[in-house]
C-alpha cells in the first residue's frame, strides 16, 4: 500500500501506513492536524519525501497554507 492520506476537512487529515514505508501498519483513529499526521508518522519512521509525497497527493495547497502560517 504504502502511506496514504485523505484530507478530511480544511485543517484536518487521515492517513495511513504500511511497510515497508513505515516499521508497523498503522492508521489515524480519528482526524489529524497537519503537524500532528506529520508527527506521527515521523515517529514511526516514515521517511519525509514520502509524507511529503503523501499529503501533496491528498491537498496540493498543503505546503501553501503550511508556509503562510510561519
Amino acid at each position: 500500500m504504502a502511506i496514504m492520506v485523505t484530507k478530511i476537512s480544511e485543517a484536518f487529515y487521515e492517513a495511513s501506513a504500511t511497510p515497508p514505508h513505515v516499521r508497523e501498519a498503522w492508521s489515524t483513529s480519528s482526524p489529524l492536524r497537519l503537524q500532528e499526521l506529520c508527527d506521527e508518522l515521523f515517529a514511526r519512521k516514515a521517511h519525509q519525501t514520502d509524507i511529503g509525497d503523501a499529503i501533496d497527493d491528498a491537498d496540493r495547497e498543503w505546503l501553501i497554507q503550511r508556509r503562510k502560517r510561519f
